[in-house]
C-alpha cells in the first residue's frame, strides 16, 4: 500500500512542494478496533504499522491508499480520513474503505463524464 501526501517530518510537521508518498501495510479490523474501538466502521478500514513511525498526517486527508495487484495494477483502496496523532505507536491511520462507497460513487458520478 501507498499514501500519498505533502506533508513531512523534518523540523516537526511542514508542507512540502513535493508530492511524498509511504509505504504502509493494511492491518486486521481486530487490530483497528483495538486501536479505535467502536468510533471504526465498517466503512473504514486501517492500515500502518503498529511500532508507528510511516503514517500519513495532518494535511494528508482526502488523498489515496492505493495497492498493487498481482498483475502489477494499482487501484484506489482507500482515502486518507484521520487517526490519533502521526505515526503513534498502537495507534494505525484510518482511511475510508472505498469498495463500502462504489454505489454512491458511480450513482454521483453518471451523467457527469
Amino acid at each position: 500500500m501507498s499514501v500519498g501526501g505533502l506533508w513531512s517530518p523534518a523540523n516537526g510537521w511542514c508542507p512540502l512542494n513535493v508530492l511524498q508518498k509511504v509505504d504502509v501495510r493494511l492491518v486486521s479490523e481486530e487490530a483497528c478496533f483495538r486501536s479505535y474501538g467502536y468510533m471504526v466502521t465498517p466503512r473504514m478500514l486501517c492500515a500502518g504499522y503498529r511500532s508507528g513511525e510511516k503514517d500519513a498526517c495532518q494535511g494528508d486527508s482526502g488523498g489515496p491508499l492505493v495497492c498493487q495487484e498481482n498483475s502489477g495494477r494499482w487501484f484506489l483502496a482507500g482515502v486518507v480520513s484521520w487517526g490519533k496523532g502521526c505515526g503513534r505507536a498502537d495507534y494505525y491511520g484510518v482511511y475510508t474503505r472505498v469498495t463500502k462507497l462504489t454505489g454512491w460513487i458511480k450513482e454521483h458520478i453518471s451523467g457527469h463524464g
